[in-house]
């Protein structure tokens, strides 16, 4: 069974494409035919001044610093766990100056105000700002679980079968099933009210979570998934708009049920239900051209043989152009773009560099002269994030693939782990930096698509997909 508290922070990215795993103590996977280069030049010490990546400026390296010389931190409850947090970022950042911040300064600043907070959510809620203070996806401080909630708050393996996303300001359900399974809900119903939470709360609780305007609208979708889970069998109560009654208020009781799909485990991310869907699509709005179509909701390497008997089959029924739909896909295992890549790569090429601490590592990959050599859209949205986003821009920057979607992706591709801490807490944290082989980096402002279109609440009710009709229509051009 998953641990409800880790969604909220490996579902940004869960990748980790090499390394260690913080949790397991073991080897972490490496890419497949990845390149480890020499260690990177390290600083020799915390007075060393060492030039800030391209910003033009020197930084003081913290590489070499001595926790044990800085003055005590005032005494509270959660003293112990802050020092942990602040001595793991210290320690295992890929970047020695931690992006030039006085990193000893931030630990006496948010330290001393551990003594003013009044419970536990208000300590964390220190830790988490300071690593906010990074700028930089990855970070979050995941408070360990009480127990104490009741069953209908805690979530749990099942969910609600819809999606929901933000569309303008509403929370809607773009697909009101879950792998064959109907909601009862319409597609197009604007959520008000999810068990006891509102709509306007998970949007505002969103707002307060994101670092950056874009982000807003990935972390509302994950809130809304949050208050979507359960327990398999149960019921959970939805108000919703709903648009063939006028926007009359509905109050509906669905029943929760187990997402579809095998389960794979990464980590302290246990049985995440993965699917690879494929299918011919309709010839209306493509040219002629017979289309494929491949989503996959992870990056776990047990889904690459299923990928690849999707593209086989397509394949053979004549598939002449693919469309790769990553919309939702938060990440997974690095080691499984490059196998995915090497499907439409007839000439070798990379998809950019992790930069670590000690060393950098190159997502090579070989090429196929037998790949499939139709041009490629890859559909994002804001939910994109990590490998997906690494995968497209790799390809994107190979002139292999076009990007289509509505919103760039979610900004979230720096590559993380997840470490327990000792009183049942969470840490994820960075450990690289990741740049395309032309310098792209997706961290941040996302993957902006090259093929745009707009989404409003009424397409999903008239059950239109606009990006995907987009791609189609975009088919027509000679671009790769």
């Amino acid at each position: 069974m998953r641990d409800p508290r880790l969604m909220g922070a490996a579902v940004v990215a869960l990748v980790c494409a090499c390394g260690q795993d913080a949790t397991s103590g073991k080897a972490a996977p490496e890419p497949l035919e990845a390149r480890t280069t020499a260690p990177a030049a390290a600083p020799s010490g915390p007075a060393v001044a060492t030039p800030a990546g391209s910003r033009g400026d020197t930084c003081r390296s913290w590489a070499e610093l001595d926790p044990a010389t800085l003055p005590p931190l005032p005494e509270t409850p959660y003293t112990a766990t802050f020092d942990r947090v602040w001595r793991t970022v210290l320690e295992k950042h890929f970047d020695p100056t931690l992006a030039c911040k006085d990193w000893p300064a931030l630990r006496a600043e948010y330290g001393a105000k551990l003594t003013a907070v009044a419970d536990a959510p208000a300590a964390y809620k220190v830790m988490n700002d300071l690593l906010e203070t990074l700028g930089q996806s990855h970070f979050k401080v995941v408070p360990p679980f009480s127990g104490a909630e009741p069953d209908d708050k805690a979530g749990g393996p099942a969910r609600v079968p819809v999606h929901v996303r933000m569309i303008g300001e509403q929370l809607v359900v773009v697909d009101p099933k879950v792998g064959g399974v109907a909601s009862g809900v319409p597609a197009g119903a604007a959520l008000v009210k999810i068990g006891d939470k509102t709509a306007e709360a998970l949007i505002e609780r969103a707002r307060s979570e994101a670092m950056r305007p874009g982000e807003v609208a990935y972390h509302a979708a994950f809130e809304a998934s949050r208050a979507l889970s359960c327990q398999p069998g149960q019921k959970r109560s939805l108000t919703y708009l709903d648009p063939g009654a006028g926007d009359t208020a509905v109050t509906k009781d669905v029943t929760c049920v187990t997402p579809p799909g095998e389960l794979v485990s990464l980590g302290n991310l246990r049985d995440l239900p993965t699917t690879v869907e494929h299918r011919m699509l309709p010839s209306e709005g493509s040219g002629g051209k017979k289309i494929g179509y491949i989503a996959f909701n992870y990056w776990m390497l047990p889904m690459v043989e299923r990928v690849k008997a999707a593209m086989t089959d397509l394949r053979g029924q004549g598939m002449e152009a693919l469309v790769l739909d990553l919309r939702g896909n938060p990440g997974g295992v690095g080691a499984m773009s490059i196998p995915v890549a090497r499907l439409l790569l007839q000439e070798s090429g990379s998809l950019g560099k992790l930069q670590f601490r000690e060393f950098a590592q190159e997502f090579n990959v070989a090429g196929d002269p037998d790949a499939f050599a139709g041009p490629v859209i890859v559909l994002v949205d804001e939910g994109t994030a990590s490998t997906s986003e690494i995968f497209a821009a790799g390809l994107r920057d190979l002139g292999r693939v076009r990007v289509a979607g509505a919103r760039a992706s979610a900004g979230a591709a720096l590559p993380s782990l997840l470490e327990r801490l000792d009183n049942g807490a969470l840490l994820q944290y960075v450990v690289g930096d990741y740049h395309s082989a032309k310098g792209t980096v997706a961290e941040g402002d996302g993957v902006a698509p090259d093929i745009a279109a707009v989404e409003t609440r009424a397409d999903f009710v008239a059950g239109r997909d606009p990006v995907l009709a987009a791609a189609m229509a975009a088919f027509d051009s000679k671009s790769p």
